[in-house]
């Protein structure tokens, strides 16, 4: 239950002009124990349109403008709005709306409880751990926390699955599909995908799977390798596996595959196996 006097706000960030959850900028927000409305473009600046966060300036009209914008204008004694001069000062009442101004988590529905303040909602989501990651599977689906991600990957798909230990070798047998590695520090999670490649065999190709995904990102290292004495084929790659949070589906194979390993006889078990350590990046 909200405190009394406390606002509370469902939803998250909007476009300019689009409310939260798809309205035209109205939201109903609680106070104690009644519900009122709120216009929350009324907490926006009025130059960047960027969330309101204290310190909040205002001209003598009351046009009021965040910290950053003001430190940027040329002339601080004109009013970018109605152009009227006398300069900006603080905005004391915005301020301590901002501060009592309440917003959930967008990933409520995925098990985030978080209420924070509704200007810093944004920074919260960057680095929420119950944001979703996606299912890749065609016409799944299913998106949660990579916790629930690995559930659903075992229980619904019967996807083999793996538990590493970064810096130890784990062996995976080589199958046409899918094959999840997890690991309980952190809950980390990778896929391995194995795909034909005739006449060559078959293709390895590793990725991570992480809400937070960025372009280029090395926080992992990764040696995949084969060994058959048998063939006398001995092979070993390394590599950053790239990250992704799957809502584009498996990134599209580009013929650039973690490992490529030759097709052996059935009657060597010991050679349809890959060896896979993954390693932090300091």
């Amino acid at each position: 239950m909200e405190a009394e006097g406390e606002i509370g706000v469902s939803g998250g960030k909007r476009t300019r002009g689009e409310g939260i959850g798809g309205g035209g900028g109205e939201q109903m927000v609680s106070v104690g124990s009644n519900w009122g409305v709120i216009e929350l473009d009324a907490l926006d600046c009025s130059v960047c349109y960027d969330i309101l966060r204290p310190p909040v300036f205002q001209c003598v009209m009351g046009h009021i403008i965040c910290s950053s914008c003001y430190g940027n204008l040329l002339n601080k004694d004109k009013c970018h709005v109605c152009s009227i001069t006398g300069g900006y000062n603080r905005c004391i009442a915005v301020e301590q709306i901002l501060e009592s101004v309440r917003a959930p988590c967008s990933n409520t529905k995925y098990g985030c409880s978080v209420k924070t303040h509704y200007h810093e909602l944004k920074d919260h989501e960057k680095s929420c751990p119950r944001a979703p990651c996606f299912c890749p599977e065609a016409g799944c689906g299913f998106a949660g926390s990579t916790g629930v991600l690995l559930r659903h990957f075992t229980d619904d798909h019967g996807w083999p699955s793996t538990e590493f230990k970064f810096g130890c070798e784990s062996v995976l047998q080589i199958l046409e599909g899918m094959h999840v590695l997890h690991s309980r520090e952190g809950g980390r999670l990778f896929l391995v995908k194995f795909t034909p490649v005739p006449p060559f065999g078959n293709a390895a190709s590793i990725l991570r799977v992480h809400p937070h995904a960025l372009v280029g990102e090395r926080k992992f290292r990764c040696q995949v390798g084969y060994n058959c004495d048998t063939i006398g084929w001995h092979q070993y790659s390394n590599l950053h596996p790239r990250s992704t949070n799957l809502s584009n589906g498996l990134p599209v194979d580009d013929g650039s595959y973690s490992l490529v390993v030759p097709a052996v006889p059935a009657y060597l078990p010991a050679a349809n196996s890959i060896k896979v350590t993954i390693s932090r990046v300091s």
